[in-house]
């Protein structure tokens, strides 16, 4: 997997490797490239490229030229080197910017052309843990959730073989990476000592209907509820009419529901009032998740009282959404893409998904913004 020869003719192509032809200019010492064990593009962006073969050329293989140009980006880029190298080390496709052919692998159909939403989380799971670091890193540590950078970089270092230079850059990879494909903090790949493999482990995941890894007790025949907070009515230009009842309907609804649960909302009521069925609802859902776009003041209303409970919550808005005070730097905020076109609602559709399975299955553990500001204030 490693991209250090290739990553020197890409230095040297673009200018990178510092070289200088001018006889008045000492020469530089060109540093010796780095050997980066993983790809440098996330498995959601490696998935372009066999979805290009997939969406316009059948699944044949197919010329790096013209999955280029199907993808928007020069054949000679080095961003398409690196969209073509994630997807071969992720197991998606053989062949790169410089093979005479891209061919779709095994597990390439079979993310492309799922049978079914199991099958697809599966072929993710696989093509994830086809880096071995990236499977390693999981083992060790039994879920994404790592120790902060500062305390990290050691065994990064000793135990990995990543030199200090790229482990911002490799963090930010894993934990988008684990992000997408739905790896909590609390993933385990086999019991320790019990003999159960990657195989068994992706085979047991699969099987299970995302987000009832941990249902309430007892209540395996009524999924928890997830109350849905967000606006009526749009109030921002830059927002048709409509918008929302179509966030909700085309996004929200069948990201909650794939992860398990039951969805329910206020936009029922057919009111802005903020009645009490309502605040009984908020307050006794197993989750809550609310949609920021436009700082709707209602919708902040809800969320405080919601966070005053000290209850979990899942907080979403649109692209091009301001911050909100101190929310944006305590809590993480999943984005999705307001042009609501089929392409972006099938990207944010999993990513959405994610986020309220990794809220749920965190619910007991997490920081929630009621605890962060209690520390503080100690």
């Amino acid at each position: 997997m490693s991209e250090a020869p290739e990553q020197e003719k890409i230095d040297q192509e673009t200018g990178l490797s510092g070289g200088d032809s001018s006889e008045t200019k000492p020469k530089r010492t060109r540093s010796a490239a780095i050997n980066r064990p993983y790809p440098r593009r996330t498995l959601e962006e490696a998935l372009r490229v066999p979805q290009a073969l997939k969406e316009y050329n059948g699944g044949n293989p197919w010329p790096p030229e013209q999955v280029a140009k199907a993808l928007g980006v020069g054949k000679g880029s080095s961003n398409f080197f690196y969209l073509t190298a994630a997807s071969r080390d992720f197991g998606l496709t053989s062949g790169t910017r410089d093979s005479p052919q891209i061919t779709l692998s095994a597990l390439g159909r079979q993310a492309v052309y799922p049978s079914s939403h199991e099958d697809e989380r599966e072929s993710l799971y696989k093509a994830f843990f086809s880096v071995e670091i990236f499977h390693r890193i999981v083992d060790h540590f039994n879920g994404s959730k790592l120790p902060e950078e500062r305390f990290l970089t050691n065994t990064l270092q000793t135990s990995f073989g990543l030199p200090p230079e790229i482990h911002s850059e490799f963090l930010d990879l894993f934990e988008k990476n684990c992000r997408f494909i739905g790896v909590g903090s609390d993933f385990e790949i086999g019991a320790r000592g019990s003999g159960q493999t990657l195989q068994a482990t992706l085979e047991e995941s699969a099987s299970k209907t995302p987000g009832t890894a941990t249902p309430p007790v007892g209540d395996t025949e009524n999924p928890p509820t997830c109350f849905v907070i967000m606006p009526f009515s749009e109030r921002d230009d830059s927002h048709a009419v409509g918008f929302f009842d179509e966030v909700f309907e085309a996004l929200f609804k069948p990201a909650v529901t794939n992860a398990g649960f039951e969805i329910t909302t206020a936009r029922r009521q057919g009111s802005d009032i903020i009645h009490s069925t309502i605040v009984t609802e908020l307050l006794d859902a197993d989750l809550v998740l609310a949609d920021l776009t436009e700082h709707n003041p209602n919708v902040l209303f809800e969320l405080g009282m919601r966070m005053a409970e000290d209850k979990p919550v899942v907080l979403v808005r649109a692209k091009g959404t301001g911050p909100i005070f101190d929310v944006d730097n305590m809590l993480r905020v999943e984005e999705y893409n307001p042009n609501l076109w089929t392409s972006t609602v099938a990207k944010d559709i999993p990513k959405i998904e994610a986020h309220v399975m990794a809220a749920w299955e965190n619910r007991d553990t997490a920081q929630t913004f009621l605890k962060i500001l209690r520390q503080a204030s100690k």
